[in-house]
């Protein structure tokens, strides 16, 4: 049975790598829907990461308090490895001195409004992860969840002054890496020759 994450760290771990993000947005202020592929990529890194100290001390947090973070960033399905920066973020966790489950995220970029932002987070029983971002004139809520350590979940919202203005679905799949092709080739190929070699009837 496969155990959902119930840490920052743990999702973190668990989320590394290439996802094929399957993706509806429904703009509810003037009706209008789109949807996209893409691949979302995400490197976790521990708390010795040089990009720790200068998330934190834009947002005056320290930097002791971290363990760790993410780089996250989106690319063109179609093209592998084309990286935009300016579909890329990165966030700090902090978690809380006495609940693991509980803590607060600290981006470089956030994903409102493009700027540094802190968020806070939690992880229900079921392992639901829950980040609220409060931005000057709204507030972004997102819900993300693994359904097996192959697929998560994520669902969001933003709300303005006068009521939910976006939601946003997305199914994500995870992609298998070269290394994970080039292993299942060769299982294959040894698969096929010791069938080969089995004496007939």
């Amino acid at each position: 049975m496969f155990e959902p994450p119930m840490s920052m760290a743990q999702f973190l771990a668990a989320s590394r790598g290439t996802w094929l993000n399957r993706r509806a947005i429904h703009h509810l202020d003037h009706q209008d829907d789109e949807a996209a592929d893409s691949n979302l990529v995400i490197e976790p890194f521990d708390a010795s990461d040089p990009v720790v100290q200068k998330v934190c001390g834009a947002l005056q947090v320290e930097a002791s308090r971290s363990n760790g973070g993410g780089r996250f960033w989106w690319e063109s399905n179609l093209k592998q490895g084309s990286r935009n920066d300016d579909y890329a973020a990165v966030i700090v966790d902090v978690p809380a001195d006495n609940d693991p489950r509980r803590g607060f995220l600290l981006r470089d970029v956030g994903y409102v409004e493009k700027k540094a932002v802190i968020s806070t987070y939690s992880f229900a029983d079921d392992g639901v992860l829950t980040i609220t971002t409060r931005y000057d004139t709204n507030v972004g809520t997102e819900r993300c969840w693994f359904v097996t350590d192959q697929v998560r979940m994520r669902v969001s919202s933003v709300q303005c002054l006068n009521g939910v203005s976006m939601t946003t679905y997305c199914t994500e799949l995870r992609c298998p890496s070269d290394d994970d092709i080039k292993a299942l080739a060769q299982k294959a190929r040894l698969f096929a020759d010791s069938t080969a070699m089995e004496p007939t009837h």
